[in-house]
């Protein structure tokens, strides 16, 4: 694969710090994750690369935290140069296998890499994307936090999650599988509050849009501009 990462493609990873433990609650998802995960979530993920496509411009350098199996990558432009990164390696042994397979080649490295302590220069990429990434992490305002430092100036945060219902029927599902959350490896219970709280501490984000997208609406995109 050619690329401007080639050491960090070729089937190794570079970094040598030890795997947080809670990188094996995702694990067990690996197999069956695109089965469960991937057409009910497609609307979000189209969405979402369409925002990247348009936030990155033509050579834009993306970062995808949280880019699990790769099911985001075939989504966005050949024009882009896409680095992903993950703390399960089987996901990953599944996203590179999609990228082969596919001959994704904006797609210049996947590694394994823990989205609240990322290894890159602070205002490195044009876009950074988390999809569906801020419910399963252990610390959502350090992922943010990371995400923000190595966005360049006048580059832009994209955010794709499930936020909790505020009133209605959901409000109550939701907060019925609290308890099931660490079995699952994410929160069925996450409130918009996250976002709320983390805005307010950086008040030079400017917040471009918040939609909502299907199904259902249950899931929303957030573009978050950091100023030039």
């Amino acid at each position: 694969m050619k690329g401007l990462f080639p050491m960090e493609w070729a089937g190794r990873d570079s970094n040598t710090a030890a795997e947080p433990s809670y990188a094996r609650t995702y694990y067990r998802w690996a197999r069956f994750y695109d089965l469960f995960f991937d057409w009910p979530f497609h609307p979000g993920r189209l969405a979402a690369a369409r925002a990247v496509a348009q936030a990155a411009g033509n050579n834009g350098e993306v970062l995808v935290a949280g880019v699990g199996t790769g099911l985001e990558l075939a989504l966005m432009p050949d024009n882009l140069r896409i680095l992903g990164i993950d703390l399960a390696r089987p996901m990953l042994d599944i996203a590179r296998e999609r990228v082969k397979r596919k001959g994704l080649d904006q797609v210049k490295a996947l590694r394994v890499m823990d989205a609240q302590a990322l290894e890159f220069q602070e205002g490195r990429f044009d876009v950074v994307l988390a999809p569906y990434l801020l419910s399963v992490a252990p610390s959502p305002q350090q992922v943010l936090e990371e995400m923000w430092r190595v966005t360049r100036p006048g580059g832009e945060m994209i955010i794709l999650n499930h936020f909790s219902a505020e009133d209605g029927w959901r409000v109550r599902a939701e907060k019925a599988l609290i308890g099931a959350g660490g079995w699952l490896g994410w929160r069925p219970y996450f409130p918009y509050a996250v976002m709320t709280d983390w805005l307010a501490s950086r008040p030079e984000a400017q917040l471009l849009e918040r939609r909502e997208v299907a199904p259902a609406r249950l899931f929303t995109v957030l573009r978050i501009r950091k100023p030039a």
